[in-house]
């Protein structure tokens, strides 16, 4: 019979944890899964851990590599047969009423296209893993989420559940320059897909120094900045309007950098920095936020304030003044 849900857990070279990953989705309240282990490529003790398990509903796939995370995502998405996909990580522990919670919030969404719980940090390495965490939380609604996406991923990934027919119609997971995940977010929030937020902690997702958000460049600001400016360039009307960027610091730099080379036209920049007021930045102007009239126009604002408080802040002016978020204007960081 064809089960409710597929997991599918990518791992390599991960034997210190992938038992205790494992246990817990075989540990699952509800029984109507299967779930997908790709091992890529791993060297360790990974591949005879995995031996061990007898469970009828847990498959090993042999993923000789290592050709990487998303390429192993969708090599266990390729073989998972139901009609949807939950993700696991080798590291994380999922709680034992994960999935049977997630399958009862999506009955009682059958529009949705995907889903995400709350996670609970463990073995975290500082306050900014704890305050990223508490935003990813914080996203308690499908407009919040999409409006969030700019900022970072708004989606915890070894949270979500994802139909499988929605995931092929967006191109599946891909490997690219940036984040693979926050990718899979990027297109399924641009072509429509509703992502249903659950009140409930359901992963304990665990953080270390050698986590790839930490460990790879992929996940890093510069990378995070070019898929920005990526799919920012593909929403009509920033091509249309152009934008006016709220923030002269670095990000609102790199963010004018990287749309200027996709030809979408930066209408100036506004800033409260009393020493970024009057310098030009790629061509446009600096102005100080009493005359932001001036350089926003009709153009889409982006807020690219990173001091603390900082996006909250442009948020209220953009509204103020007539702004709705999600369509003319956007926070970026």
């Amino acid at each position: 019979m064809t089960p409710a849900i597929s997991v599918v857990l990518p791992v390599r070279n991960a034997a210190a944890t992938i038992e205790e990953a494992v246990d817990s989705i075989l540990g699952q309240d509800s029984g109507d899964f299967e779930c997908w282990v790709v091992d890529d490529g791993s060297t360790d003790d990974t591949p005879r851990i995995l031996a061990r398990y007898s469970d009828h509903r847990l498959r090993v796939l042999s993923h000789p590599g290592p050709h990487g995370v998303a390429e192993a995502m969708q090599f266990g998405v390729d073989h998972a047969r139901a009609p949807w996909v939950a993700r696991m990580d080798a590291d994380d522990v999922s709680h034992p009423e994960r999935l049977g919670m997630l399958m009862e919030w999506a009955m009682r969404h059958p529009d949705c296209a995907a889903l995400k719980s709350r996670v609970r940090l463990i073995d975290g390495l500082g306050d900014g893993m704890d305050r990223h965490v508490a935003w990813v939380n914080g996203l308690e609604t499908p407009e919040s989420i999409a409006c969030a996406r700019f900022i970072e991923s708004p989606i915890a990934h070894p949270s979500s559940m994802i139909r499988k027919d929605w995931l092929q119609r967006i191109g599946g997971y891909r490997a690219v320059e940036w984040a693979e995940d926050h990718d899979v977010w990027m297109r399924l929030l641009e072509a429509g897909g509703q992502v249903i937020s659950i009140p409930n902690v359901l992963v304990d997702w665990r953080d270390s120094s050698t986590r790839l958000t930490r460990a790879d460049a992929r996940y890093g600001e510069a990378a995070r900045s070019a898929m920005r400016c990526h799919y920012l360039a593909r929403l009509p009307e920033v091509m249309q309007r152009g934008v006016a960027i709220a923030g002269a610091g670095p990000i609102g730099k790199s963010i004018s950098r990287g749309l200027n080379d996709l030809g979408v036209m930066v209408q100036g920049f506004f800033e409260v920095h009393p020493r970024r007021i009057g310098q030009t930045i790629h061509g446009v102007p600096v102005l100080s936020s009493e005359r932001m009239a001036e350089v926003w126009t009709d153009a889409v604002v982006l807020g690219a304030v990173g001091i603390p408080g900082g996006r909250e802040r442009v948020r209220q002016l953009a509204m103020e003044h007539g702004r709705v978020e999600g369509r003319d204007f956007w926070s970026v960081c």
